[in-house]
């Protein structure tokens, strides 16, 4: 069975009677209301507050899980860097990209980082590398697929735990150290 990500009780027009507001409107408040929050907006808080849904303590998640968010707001912040530094045709950005977003790249960069990682973004790498993932890349050793695994799994940690500025830093840095720069 396929779940919705609808908001619930929401007409089919996309208007919320109870607000007067269109779904453009729901998402600018709730970015407003991150910012206020946080003193600058926050992505996760702003999706949330459009999507409610149930609280879950983020240590619980499978180190898997925490990989396939991980894996997307790594390539949305090489997309956006990559993007920034040049209006190019999609081909281009596409192959620059992958220079980074490869499970080989991603090796390198998270053995180049092990020494900046807190206790727990440890503990959160060693179970994303130590899961059994049901696929493996095509064009990587197993080694560094699981590696990039644990990558992505800290990664998706902190964003689901609202510290984009750490995962930021740990990117930057780690592009940096690996000889990567973008």
């Amino acid at each position: 069975m396929e779940e919705s990500i609808k908001a619930p009780d929401r007409p089919e027009d996309g208007r919320d009677g109870s607000l007067g507001m269109n779904a453009g409107d729901r998402c600018g408040q709730a970015w407003e209301e991150a910012g206020k929050n946080t003193g600058r907006g926050s992505l996760l808080a702003a999706i949330k507050d459009v999507f409610p849904g149930k609280q879950q303590d983020i240590r619980s998640y499978s180190p898997l899980t925490l990989a396939y968010i991980g894996d997307v707001v790594y390539d949305l912040i090489i997309r956006t860097v990559v993007v920034s530094r040049a209006n190019r045709p999609v081909n281009d950005l596409h192959r620059i990209t992958v220079r980074y977003v490869s499970a080989g790249a991603q090796s390198r960069i998270v053995q180049t980082l092990m020494d900046s990682f807190t206790e727990e973004e440890q503990s959160v790498y060693r179970r994303g590398k130590n899961s059994k993932p049901h696929t493996t890349a095509k064009n990587a050793s197993v080694a560094d697929y699981l590696k990039a695994t644990g990558f992505e799994a800290v990664i998706g940690y902190l964003y689901l735990a609202d510290n984009m500025e750490r995962a930021l830093y740990l990117v930057k840095k780690g592009i940096e150290l690996a000889g990567l720069e973008i």
